[in-house]
């Protein structure tokens, strides 16, 4: 009787443990948002600037301009036929949506912020879910009287020479100073002035 009872027992347990088993397995739900491309594939594109393109040489029909900067921004003036799709959004299902639609459509997305540092996490994020077809806009853009001034952006700035940093800095020559050692002050020993005697007085 007891064996019969502890027999129950674990093939209540088991098909517990199988029912667990299969209710994870259909409720578990893959990442909405896979990466495809490794930091180091990214860095090395990164480095090598050629994810940057001028204004001047955006093609029209082949691209489309990406405000990843704030609502707020982009409604106060954009640059003309550009979309908001704000780095803050970046991974919504309409913000994927978009991006996938354009690579579909092999147009080049190419992003822009108050500046190309400002754009970069965008464009690092889409990149590495995949978009290749991701291009940062090297250009500079802030308002001025409600209008929207964009300028090239410099990105030429002095690369400074890591190496020599740690080399061992020569000693400069530092005069010597001999060590003068002052003189010992002179005693004055006052003198003693001697009493006048006074005169002895006679008879």
């Amino acid at each position: 009787m007891k064996e019969l009872e502890k027999t129950k027992r674990i093939s209540i347990s088991t098909v517990l443990f199988i029912l667990v088993l299969i209710i994870g397995v259909l409720t578990f739900k893959q990442p909405k948002n896979v990466y495809k491309k490794t930091h180091g594939e990214t860095l090395k594109t990164f480095t090598s600037t050629n994810y940057l393109v001028d204004l001047d040489a955006v093609d029209e029909q082949n691209s489309v301009l990406i405000d990843v900067r704030s609502k707020y921004d982009y409604a106060r003036s954009h640059i003309k036929n550009a979309i908001n799709l704000p780095t803050a959004e970046i991974l919504d299902n309409e913000s994927i949506t978009a991006f996938k639609d354009l690579k579909s459509e092999g147009k080049i997305a190419v992003l822009y912020g108050k500046n190309p540092n400002e754009a970069n996490s965008a464009w690092m994020i889409l990149y590495q879910l995949g978009f290749d077809n991701i291009k940062n806009l090297n250009v500079a853009a802030h308002h001025s009287e409600n209008n929207l001034l964009v300028i090239k952006y410099d990105l030429e700035k002095p690369i400074p020479k890591y190496m020599d940093i740690f080399k061992p800095i020569a000693p400069e020559k530092v005069a010597v100073i001999k060590k003068v050692t002052p003189k010992p002050p002179i005693k004055v020993v006052p003198k003693k002035k001697k009493k006048k005697r006074k005169p002895e007085g006679g008879c």
